[in-house]
């Protein structure tokens, strides 16, 4: 995808340039970011899904269509991730298999940063491209196996994820 005009080129920052896309990218992960933790943190709908993950049975009690709710999270993962392909369409190249890569970096990002928390995922999210990107420059042939030991050690050290909360 060609990206749109007013963010191709370059963005002189501190007296380095860096590509404005990418700058934008980062802007909106952002951006997304602060208004899902907004939304789960400071909305009804967020206590609702919270509630309603943590007992079922008791918010349904209490009238609450709890099917309605996780209808509406189901879109709004649906959505984000639509969004996420428009945006990050523009910065990778993308062919038919690589969603199975995209879809285990997800689960050990999930699994780093805690089952059910946003700010564990955004860490596990920082955390793993970190170490991705080092172990690309530092071990080519073994830079896989390096996340996978990122993984174990917060496995070995705290099962539950660095902000996730015990079960």
């Amino acid at each position: 995808m060609t990206p749109p005009p007013a963010i191709d080129g370059s963005t002189s920052l501190a007296g380095v340039v860096y590509p404005t896309l990418r700058l934008a990218t980062m802007g909106a992960a952002v951006l997304v970011g602060v208004v899902l933790w907004l939304v789960i943190q400071r909305t009804r709908l967020g206590r609702l899904v919270r509630a309603g993950i943590d007992d079922r049975d008791m918010v349904a009690a209490l009238g609450v269509d709890v099917d309605a709710v996780l209808l509406v999270v189901f879109a709004l993962g649906a959505f984000l991730a639509g969004l996420a392909g428009a945006i990050g369409g523009t910065n990778l190249s993308i062919s038919p298999g690589d969603d199975g890569s995209y879809l285990l970096s997800s689960l050990v990002v999930v699994i780093v940063g805690g089952l059910g928390s946003i700010g564990g995922a955004a860490l596990g999210a920082l955390l793993v491209g970190l170490i991705e990107q080092y172990g690309l420059a530092y071990f080519p042939t073994y830079s896989v196996i390096v996340t996978y030991l990122l993984m174990i050690a917060v496995l070995a050290f705290r099962p539950q994820g660095l902000l996730g909360r015990a079960g």
